[in-house]
C-alpha cells in the first residue's frame, strides 16, 4: 500500500469529516499547509490565533459542523487556547489543532516551549497529544465524535513534529466512523420521566417554557412551537436560545435573564411552573438564579446530566436530546388528550408583552443625536431579511440585540458571544464563510472592535464580505454606567476611549467605511455597505448615556426596557 506523510493523513482525515475551511496563523509544522491546500481546504489566514478560534466558532454555529482552527507551538498555542474559551462557554464544537516541538526537545527549554496540553485542559472536552503518525486518523475520528456528541464543546489535538513528517499507509476512514455534524447522536429520554413532566405541565396554571442554546442546537423549534400552541404555554428564551421560536408569535416573550426584556423577567417570575429546555440555567439566563425565583417548580430537559439540577431542584428531569425529548412529550400529551387550561394566563402575558412593545417602539423611533442605540437596532431590523444573520458581541451589544432585534422565523439567525468581548467581528468572518449566500451583520461596540479590528484586512484579503456596525460612544459604556450608578461616578478613566474614526481605518484596510452621525442616515448607510460587495464597517456615533436592557442597575438608574 502506498505511503503518505502525517500531514497528508491529517488533511485526508479532515476532508473525510467534510472540513472545508481552516482558520489559522501560519506556523510549524510547516508541512501542514501544502497538504491542506492539496486536499482542497480553504485556508483563512487570520491576524491572531484568538481571532482564528473565534472564526472557527462562528463557522461552527452557522454551518452545523465543527469549525477548525490552528496555532503553532508556544505563545501562539496560548493565544489559541484563550480564544477557545469562548466556544467552550458557548457549547460550540471547535477542533483546535496545535503544533508541538520535536519530542527530543521537550523539557529542554526549547524556544517557545510551553505545556500546551495544560493550556487547553480547562477549555476542551478532549485534549490529547498525537505522537505517532499511524494514530492520526483514529485520533481525528475520536475528536470529531466527542466534539459533536452530548454537550458539544471544543477538543484539542496537539501534533508533535514527528507525527506530521512521518509516513503511514494511505487509507481512508469508513462512512460509519464519521461524525461530521451536530448533534452527533440523539439520546431518547426515559418514558417515566416524560410522563411525570407531562402530568405537571397539565396541572400548571401559569406555565412558562424557557428555551436555551441546546434547543437551537437540537433544531427543536418545531416541537417547541407545537407544545406551546397545544397547551397555550408562553415561551421565553435565553440570549443564546433566540431562534427557538419566532419572536413575533403571540406566545413568544423574548429574552429572559440579565440581558433581557423587563416584561419577560416579570412574567417568568410569576410562573407556577418553568420548563427549561436545553438550558444551563446560568447567571445570564436566570439573572443569577433570581428569575425564576428559587422554589419555583421546575421541569428540566437537557442532554447533559450535569446541568439538570445544577442551580434549580427539579420536579421532573428529562435527560435526552431536546428535539427527541419534546417529541416524546407531545406523544404522551396526545395519549392523554391534553387540552389547554390556562387561556387567561396566555391572554395576560400577551397584554404585558404588548405594553412593553409600545414602550420600546417609542424609544426605537428616537430622532436624537447622538443616536440612541435602540434606533440602530430598529433600522437594522427593518433593513435585513428574515434569513439574514446577526452576529453580536457580548455586553451591551448582546443586550440591545437580544431584547430589541426580533427573530421573525425560527432557526439560527442570531449568534452571540457567550462572554468574550471582541468576538463579534472575527466570528462574523466565520459565519459568512459558513453561509456565503446569506447576508451577515456584525454588531459591536468601540470597546469590542478594538480587540480585532485588523481582521477587517483578513476579510478583505480573503474576500469574505459582511457588514460591521460599530456602536461608538468613545467608552466602555457598560463599565461607564457601573461606575456612574454603583460607584458614584468614580474611576471614569477606566472606561474612556479617544475619538477614533473606525470607518477611516476600515477604508485604509481596503474595506468600505462610513461614519454615521444622524439617525436618518442609518438605513442608507446599511444599503450602501451591503451593496458595496466588500467587507464594510459603519462607525455609528451613539449616545453614551443610553442604558441597555440589563438588570445591573435596577432601582439605581432609569428603568431599562
Amino acid at each position: 500500500m502506498a505511503k503518505i506523510t502525517g500531514a497528508q493523513a491529517l488533511a485526508a482525515a479532515l476532508r473525510a469529516h467534510d472540513v472545508t475551511h481552516i482558520f489559522f496563523v501560519t506556523g510549524s509544522p510547516a508541512g501542514l499547509w501544502p497538504a491542506f491546500e492539496a486536499a482542497g481546504i480553504e485556508l483563512i489566514l487570520a491576524r491572531s490565533e484568538m481571532a482564528a478560534a473565534y472564526m472557527a466558532d462562528g463557522y461552527a454555529r452557522l454551518s452545523g459542523k465543527p469549525g477548525v482552527c490552528f496555532g503553532q507551538p508556544g505563545p501562539a498555542a496560548a493565544n489559541l487556547a484563550a480564544g477557545v474559551a469562548e466556544p467552550y462557554m458557548a457549547s460550540s464544537p471547535v477542533i483546535a489543532i496545535t503544533g508541538s516541538r520535536d519530542s527530543r526537545l521537550h523539557h529542554t527549554n526549547a524556544y517557545q516551549e510551553l505545556d500546551q496540553l495544560g493550556l487547553f485542559q480547562s477549555v476542551s472536552k478532549y485534549n490529547v497529544q498525537v505522537r505517532h503518525t499511524a494514530r492520526i486518523r483514529e485520533t481525528v475520528r475520536n475528536a470529531f465524535r466527542i466534539a459533536v456528541s452530548g454537550n458539544p464543546r471544543p477538543v484539542h489535538l496537539d501534533f508533535i513534529d514527528e507525527a506530521v513528517v512521518g509516513e503511514t499507509e494511505s487509507r481512508v476512514l469508513g462512512e460509519s466512523d464519521l461524525y461530521q455534524t451536530y448533534p452527533g447522536s440523539r439520546t431518547r429520554p426515559d418514558e417515566a420521566a416524560v410522563q411525570s413532566a407531562c402530568a405537571r405541565l397539565q396541572q400548571a396554571e401559569r406555565p412558562i417554557i424557557v428555551a436555551g442554546h441546546g434547543a437551537v442546537m437540537s433544531q427543536a423549534w418545531d416541537e417547541i412551537l407545537e407544545l406551546a400552541e397545544q397547551l397555550s404555554i408562553p415561551v421565553a428564551t435565553t440570549l443564546s436560545g433566540k431562534g427557538s421560536i419566532a419572536e413575533t408569535h403571540p406566545l413568544a416573550l423574548g429574552v429572559v435573564g440579565q440581558y433581557s426584556r423587563n416584561c419577560t423577567n416579570q412574567i417568568v417570575s410569576e410562573a407556577d411552573l418553568v420548563f427549561f429546555i436545553g438550558c444551563k440555567t446560568g447567571g445570564l439566563a436566570t439573572n443569577n438564579q433570581q428569575v425564576p425565583a428559587k422554589g419555583t417548580p421546575i421541569i428540566h430537559l437537557d442532554i447533559d446530566t450535569h446541568e439538570i439540577g445544577r442551580n434549580y431542584p427539579t420536579e421532573a428531569a428529562i435527560v435526552g436530546d431536546a428535539k427527541l425529548g419534546l417529541q416524546a412529550c407531545l406523544t404522551e400529551l396526545r395519549k392523554i388528550n391534553s387540552v389547554p387550561s390556562n387561556g387567561d394566563w396566555a391572554e395576560y402575558v400577551q397584554q404585558v408583552v404588548g405594553d412593553w412593545r409600545r414602550e420600546a417602539d417609542s424609544i426605537m423611533r428616537s430622532d436624537q443625536s447622538p443616536i440612541h442605540p435602540a434606533r440602530v437596532i430598529r433600522e437594522s431590523r427593518a433593513y435585513l431579511d428574515d434569513e439574514d444573520i446577526v452576529v453580536t458581541d457580548t455586553g451591551y451589544m448582546g443586550a440591545w440585540v437580544g431584547a430589541l432585534f426580533e427573530t421573525r422565523i425560527p432557526g439560527r439567525t442570531i449568534i452571540r458571544a457567550a462572554g468574550s468581548l471582541g468576538w463579534g467581528l472575527p466570528a462574523a468572518i466565520g459565519a459568512k464563510s459558513a453561509a456565503p449566500d446569506r447576508r451577515v451583520l456584525a454588531v459591536s461596540g468601540d470597546g469590542g472592535v478594538g480587540y480585532h479590528l485588523m481582521e477587517m484586512e483578513t476579510a478583505v484579503r480573503c474576500e469574505v464580505p459582511f457588514v460591521a456596525v460599530i456602536f461608538n460612544n468613545r467608552a466602555l459604556a457598560f463599565e461607564y454606567h457601573v461606575q456612574k450608578y454603583l460607584y458614584g461616578g468614580k474611576a471614569e478613566s477606566t472606561n474612556r476611549f479617544s475619538d477614533v474614526d473606525y470607518a477611516q481605518v476600515a477604508q485604509d484596510l481596503g474595506a468600505f467605511g462610513r461614519r454615521v452621525e444622524q439617525p436618518e442616515e442609518i438605513r442608507g448607510a446599511l444599503d450602501d455597505a451591503f451593496q458595496s460587495g466588500k467587507p464594510a464597517l459603519l462607525d455609528v456615533i451613539v449616545d453614551k448615556e443610553a442604558i441597555a436592557p440589563v438588570t445591573s442597575y435596577t432601582g439605581l438608574a432609569p428603568k431599562p426596557l
